[in-house]
């Protein structure tokens, strides 16, 4: 029985290293992803400047990532890629092209336009970092007042919720495993272009919800982390 034991202890070891390892490679390669493509679009924008083309006397950072497949590549990473972004902005000693980019990959990311409220406009790679952080910190407070809200309509409501972006995922979960399933339109717009999209034709959204909050605790670490 011992042996038992002590098999079983040493497989959970084994197991917990392996998982450790195996998120720790999984880190690695998201970073190294965007790294690799920032250079690409670093160099590109190097050689536009100085071949003197049209682009490189552009003054709109979104000229440049426009069509771009690099920038794209790293859009496709999803909200994994949000806390690196991020720590990347942060870390950051310029406010410059580069900078700008970063913001516009997290906004994309996070399917949200910050500059569409006076609140938390930005201009800056900077003040677009320090309206991002305030902008963390409210999610779950906003998704508690809206999906409470009984004076907007089911479709508002959804709306409403939509807005705050892929961020509110976690939060809007826990809603809908809770029993509010009414404002799983939300999750449907927010999932859209993740590889395990939410449809509307889902009978049992409780449940559906339920299984896939484990899928975004990372995600809900990171906003929460924020305030």
């Amino acid at each position: 029985m011992k042996k038992i034991f002590l098999l079983l202890g040493l497989f959970a070891c084994v197991f917990s290293g392996t998982l450790l390892m195996i998120n720790q490679h999984a880190d690695a390669s998201i970073e190294k992803i965007i790294d690799t493509n920032f250079a690409s679009i670093a160099e590109k924008i190097n050689q536009e400047i100085s071949l003197r083309t049209e682009l490189a006397g552009s003054s709109n950072p979104y000229d440049y990532i426009r069509d771009n497949q690099d920038f794209n590549e790293i859009v496709s990473l999803g909200n994994d890629a949000l806390p690196y972004l991020h720590a990347k902005l942060m870390d950051s000693p310029n406010d410059g092209l580069h900078a700008y980019i970063t913001a516009i990959a997290i906004e994309s990311i996070a399917k949200v336009d910050l500059k569409q409220e006076e609140s938390t406009k930005w201009e800056t790679a900077k003040g677009f970092i320090k309206n991002w952080g305030k902008y963390l910190s409210s999610i779950p407070a906003s998704v508690d007042r809206i999906a409470a809200d009984t004076s907007i309509s089911l479709e508002e409501k959804a709306k409403r919720l939509t807005t705050l972006g892929t961020p509110a995922l976690p939060f809007i979960l826990d809603k809908i495993a809770a029993g509010d399933e009414e404002i799983f339109p939300a999750v449907v717009e927010l999932t859209k272009t993740s590889k395990d999209a939410a449809t509307e034709n889902i009978i049992n959204k409780k449940a559906w919800a339920t299984e896939h909050q484990d899928s975004y605790n990372e995600l809900k670490k990171y906003v929460l982390a924020n305030k």
